[in-house]
């Protein structure tokens, strides 16, 4: 899964999304490999994050291609790969790398917010253009689509529109997988 999310990035178009997606996913590669990617009802189990963001990335790069005329593929595969990574300081973790919590910066502000935050960061110390960088915090701050589903802001643009609808297929589908792999036939 790593090797193909390296391919993904160096096959990007845009360099400065390239650069942001290189330096953040070696920034958190350590926990983006092993931490699950919820505490409960998806990918709750170790390296789902990894599985999560993988599956969402495979998506990403076939939509792109397909609304090729709408979607900057570069910005949306970025936007893919850091959307969760701010879930390392969403949680807190048992010595097995469980999700056991939810840490005070988790509960007091979120990973969409955390992550933002990051990232804006990260984008000015490459130099990344302001417009970039708020297009890449944007996508992170809308990926739950809602307020209601925990969306800081609503999708403004195609790729954050498109971003949120992937990560709510991947969780769905995950959660479906879950609860038939106990089930026998009939």
């Amino acid at each position: 899964r790593l090797q193909e999310i390296r391919r993904l990035i160096d096959s990007m178009e845009d360099a400065d999304y390239q650069s942001v997606a290189r330096t953040m996913l070696e920034r958190h590669l350590e926990a983006f490999r092993s931490i699950p990617a919820a505490k409960s009802v998806h990918h709750s189990f170790l390296s789902g994050l990894l599985m999560h963001t993988s599956n969402m990335l495979r998506l990403a790069d076939y939509l792109s291609g397909l609304y090729a005329g709408i979607i900057d593929r570069s910005l949306l595969l970025t936007g893919t790969l850091l959307h969760d990574f701010a879930k390392e300081r969403e949680f807190t973790f048992s010595g097995l790398g469980m999700v056991t919590d939810y840490s005070l910066s988790g509960q007091l502000i979120g990973h969409l917010v955390m992550g933002a935050q990051e990232v804006g960061e990260a984008a000015a110390a490459l130099g990344i253009p302001e417009e970039k960088s708020m297009l890449l915090q944007h996508l992170l701050l809308s990926h739950h689509g809602e307020p209601q589903f925990g969306a800081a802001v609503l999708p403004q643009c195609a790729e954050a529109e498109l971003l949120s609808l992937i990560d709510q297929i991947d969780s769905r589908m995950e959660i479906y997988r879950e609860a038939l792999a106990p089930l026998t036939a009939g």
